[in-house]
């Protein structure tokens, strides 16, 4: 395994053409300049938004404009960052970039607070007077839903200033865990020295070989270790801000905070953690039939990764990986299969690991363009099911921006683990069908492993950071001894029944980026119960597949628990939960059949 690749070195059919946002940075500042001052220029309406129907159709028309504008702005400047980090005229974009939107929100958080003065009332009588303004009534709903919530005028001017503020924990834990941090080298599986990065530590993991991976392991958090005072100190500056922004706004939590956002009481964060937790003993029967299909004395924590079958390990053609998709989703009819395939040949995906790029995967864009993806893709069957995943995001962003007003092309993060997750488990489904003996064994393990890490995994990192951000608001400081103990006793309540949780898994917290996006992770989680029930659901009738596409096209125009339910699925009860869980024991009862043949 070479040294990661320039990103001169990489031919240009494999990365995203971001030129179908901007074809050159001199109109990306040409229309940096531009967003400034529709902003300034939408200031001056202040006060005068709700005199009258035509002038409240006239400020959100306009303040639509705005937002996919500054949309566009920050998406291609900070996906030019992503390609590598090292190169400080993109950093410079990006920073840039979201400070104007801090500005932007500045200018423009006159209008909720002019709104809700107003009263709805007045804006429902408007309603009346101009029909156009229909389009924008879930849009006046959450507004009155959140109202409570929403502050003076200069106060939401005052909260947006402070926007980049709070973004310097997850901003500095960027920069040093893509850029400054590296994790030496290991010898690898041919017995010469690589270089450990963040994609190739997902290889090694899941090496044959034990050394390969308890050496990888230890090197990579010999780092985390190093630096847990820094990393501590980045974590709680996250914590904090968003503490202090639930205080400002009236929420108990900064939990109720941020579920609010998406209509999702904090009741259902509390089932899914309870019903997992009643669901560990399931997950130990897993960690027995790894532990006994590995055949080591004691499951370690690096050998949670390594397929319990073995495979040949041939290296999966990127165009192979593509093909394999669409023959996967092909369930959800021909446009959908179409319009992946024009993902593909129109270099809506940025393919290859290069120095200084962001590690990981994910789908971005703005909402006028069709969306992007970002992989480091190294051949895998585990980068085939990452291009499945981040093409679920990039469709559902496709047919929301395709079929809604900009004031709905977007969706709340709670259902956008839905469709990247059905994709996934459609691309399993597809590999099974006609999987015998060994090959459906490994399948089934791998079956298995998705379970655990998309669905209890995410659950104890959710359970995580409900006790870390109790913990502080309780006045605990959270320092890297107070969160490696919490991290430690999570993970020993999930995993220390079967396996061995070392010292070294109690420094996981830091480096998780997700965490710096507050409360998210748990929506991978509800995400992948909703996904299992579609794949179900889709696979069986071509009239559930239209259901589902159509809850693909309602982005932001209805809750998302209600866009769910009519599609079918209801996250508001411990069903889907409960159907994972049963899921995961009918595939380590097919296993234990299978190896023991």
């Amino acid at each position: 395994m070479s040294e990661p690749m320039k990103r001169c070195e990489i031919e240009e059919k494999y990365k995203w053409k971001l030129e179908d946002i901007f074809p050159c940075e001199e109109e990306w500042e040409a229309m940096f300049e531009k967003v400034k001052k529709r902003a300034q220029g939408f200031a001056e309406r202040s006060g005068k938004c709700a005199e009258s129907a035509k002038q409240l159709l006239s400020s959100l028309q306009e303040l639509d404009e705005i937002g996919e504008a500054l949309l566009s702005v920050i998406a291609y400047a900070s996906m030019r960052r992503d390609e590598d980090n090292g190169i400080s005229k993109h950093r410079a974009m990006a920073d840039r970039a979201n400070d104007l939107a801090s500005e932007v929100m500045g200018l423009c958080s006159f209008f909720e607070p002019e709104l809700i003065a107003a009263g709805r009332e007045k804006i429902d009588s408007f309603i009346g007077l101009l029909p156009q303004l229909l389009v924008y009534n879930q849009f006046f709903d959450n507004l009155f839903r959140e109202a409570e919530h929403i502050l003076d005028s200069k106060s939401e001017m005052l909260l947006a200033m402070s926007s980049p503020m709070s973004e310097t924990g997850h901003d500095v834990f960027s920069a040093m865990n893509n850029a400054d941090i590296r994790f030496g080298e290991i010898v690898g599986e041919d017995g010469e020295k690589e270089e450990l990065t963040h994609s190739r530590y997902a290889l090694f993991m899941e090496s044959e070989n034990r050394d390969v991976r308890r050496n990888a392991y230890n090197a990579m958090y010999e780092q985390y270790k190093k630096y847990k005072n820094t990393f501590a100190a980045m974590y709680a500056g996250n914590v904090k801000s968003d503490l202090f922004y639930a205080k400002v706004r009236g929420f108990t939590s900064s939990l109720a905070m941020k579920l609010s956002d998406s209509a999702v009481s904090e009741a259902v964060y509390s089932r899914l953690i309870d019903d997992v937790n009643e669901g560990l003993c399931v997950l130990g029967e897993y960690l027995r039939l790894r532990k006994d299909a590995l055949g080591v004395a004691e499951l370690c924590m690096y050998d949670l990764y390594t397929p319990i079958v073995s495979e040949d390990r041939e290296n999966i053609p990127y165009e192979e990986a593509c093909e394999l998709v669409l023959a996967a989703v092909a369930p959800l009819g021909e446009e959908y299969v179409s319009d992946m395939r024009r993902a593909f040949s129109e270099r809506w995906v940025d393919v290859y690991e290069n120095r200084g790029k962001t590690s990981g995967a994910y789908s971005w864009g703005d909402n006028t363009n069709h969306p992007f993806v970002l992989m480091n893709y190294q051949g895998t069957i585990e980068d085939v099911f990452t291009l499945a995943h981040e093409m679920g995001h990039a469709m559902h962003s496709f047919y929301t921006n395709k079929t809604q007003p900009p004031v709905y092309r977007d969706y709340k993060i709670f259902v956008a683990e839905v469709a990247s997750t059905v994709n996934e488990n459609l691309l399993l489904e597809y590999l099974l069908r006609d999987a015998t003996g060994v090959r459906r064994a490994y399948l089934l393990g791998r079956k298995a492993e998705a379970i655990r890490t998309t669905f209890y995994r995410q659950t104890m990192f959710a359970e995580f950071e409900k006790c870390a951000h109790a913990l502080y608001m309780n006045g605990t400081p959270l320092t890297a001894e107070q969160l490696c103990e919490s991290y430690g006793e999570i993970n020993r309540k999930y995993y220390g029944a079967e396996a061995v949780c070392d010292e070294n898994i109690s420094y996981e917290w830091a480096r998780i980026p997700h965490f710096y996006t507050s409360f998210y992770v748990y929506q991978y989680a509800t995400g992948f119960a909703a996904a299992t029930r579609f794949k179900e659901l889709i696979i069986n009738s071509r009239e559930c597949a239209e259901r589902y596409l159509e809850f693909l096209r309602g982005g932001n125009s209805d809750y998302p628990l209600s866009l769910l339910k009519k599609a079918g699925v209801d996250l508001e009860t411990s069903d889907a939960a409960k159907s994972v869980i049963a899921d995961l024991r009918s595939a380590v009862d097919e296993l234990k059949t299978l190896l023991d043949k």
